[in-house]
């Protein structure tokens, strides 16, 4: 009878080990993620200036709708060399505004068109939508393809319907941050701080996704005019299978 209840005894202490070693396990990954992802993201270059609609005025030399935009570029590299695994497709997702600009209207865009030109034809709002990249032989933003061997992806965070800039004085516009100064907006007044998901799938059709918070414009962008970024510490990026 002791014998009995002894194994009894050991068996339950087993399962309560095994159980805690499983629970920790959970824990852990929930904290750090993916030890070894075949993907993953080296830097975002974060580009902050203005952009404007000139708007049809016969009683104005300019009438300018002015737009703060961020040009996001994320660089994703591949961490395993030898990993046969390809990048199937990137999808942009979730847009969460944590803290919503105090003057304008949040619109996040895709590229439509050439490096030069890349948002000028770029209309719908993404931000209740997802931005889908999908493995290529090349980057090309345009048709929204990434490398299947990593590469760089990107789309913009627009601060719109800040206001009309009119003048009479100036023989030329530069569209740039000091626009922003001209119409008595400062930085405070159009920072935001947004949540977005990024989930990378590969060509075995497995999908590993981390969450990226980001506060912007960058905060010179009216002193410099425009203002680039890097970003290259992601330890607070978790990156985990879905």
């Amino acid at each position: 009878m002791k014998e009995r209840i002894l194994k009894k005894s050991l068996f339950i202490i087993f399962l309560v080990v095994l159980l805690m070693i499983v629970i920790s396990i959970m824990i852990k990954y929930d904290v750090e993620g993916e030890k070894k992802l075949p993907f993953s993201i080296s830097k975002i270059l974060v580009v902050s200036t203005v952009d404007g609609k000139l708007n049809e005025d016969t009683e104005n030399i300019w009438n300018i709708g002015v737009t703060q935009v961020n040009d996001l570029y994320l660089y994703v590299d591949k961490t395993i060399k030898d990993d046969e695994q390809t990048i199937k497709e990137i999808k942009i997702e979730n847009f969460v505004i944590n803290k919503a600009p105090n003057r304008g209207k949040l619109k996040v865009l895709r590229p439509t068109g050439e490096i030069a030109n890349l948002y000028t034809h770029s209309h719908q709002d993404y931000l209740n939508d997802k931005i889908v990249y999908t493995g290529g032989v090349i980057d090309d933003l345009k048709s929204l393809e990434i490398s299947n061997n990593g590469g760089i992806l990107g789309f913009r965070i627009s601060v719109e319907e800040l206001g009309n800039y009119i003048s009479n004085e100036d023989e030329t516009i530069t569209y740039d941050g000091k626009l922003l100064s001209n119409l008595g907006v400062t930085v405070p007044e159009i920072e935001f701080n947004v949540n977005f998901d990024v989930i990378i799938t590969t060509s075995e059709n497995i999908s590993f996704k981390g969450t990226i918070n980001l506060s912007l414009p960058i905060d010179t962008v009216i002193e410099e005019g425009s203002s680039n970024k890097e970003i290259t510490d992601f330890s607070d990026v978790v990156f985990k299978r879905i």
